[in-house]
């Protein structure tokens, strides 16, 4: 018996991984309690910096680079980012089937695109 549970387990591990999808990142952010609200801005502000902290790393940040999806203010606030994706997710719902913080970065790339700097 044990070994038949292990073995179902090892089968079912996989395909419990599956992606946190921008369709997920948004039907969290449409909830209404405190804790979900929390959670999603704070998902989309720890992906926002993951990917600028990638972007850095890969060749800066101060100005628009190739792979630069999107560049901040300084004054940017946790609702506007969360609007700004919650809006593109809406606006082009193919994206919902996408990784979440690809999601992101094309939403935050929409309403806060490179300034260029000729």
């Amino acid at each position: 018996m044990l070994r038949a549970l292990i073995f179902a387990s090892a089968f079912a591990v996989p395909l419990s991984a599956a992606a946190f999808t921008g369709g997920d990142l948004n039907k969290l952010c449409t909830k209404t309690d405190v804790a979900s609200r929390s959670a999603c801005a704070a998902y989309i502000e720890g992906a926002a910096d993951g990917i600028f902290n990638t972007i850095d790393a890969i060749g800066g940040t101060t100005g628009p680079r190739v792979g630069q999806y999107f560049c901040l203010p300084p004054d940017a606030r946790s609702a506007q980012l969360t609007d700004a994706v919650r809006k593109y997710i809406a606006e082009n719902p193919i994206v919902a089937g996408y990784n979440a913080s690809t999601a992101i970065s094309l939403g935050l790339g929409k309403a806060f695109p490179c300034k260029s700097s000729d």
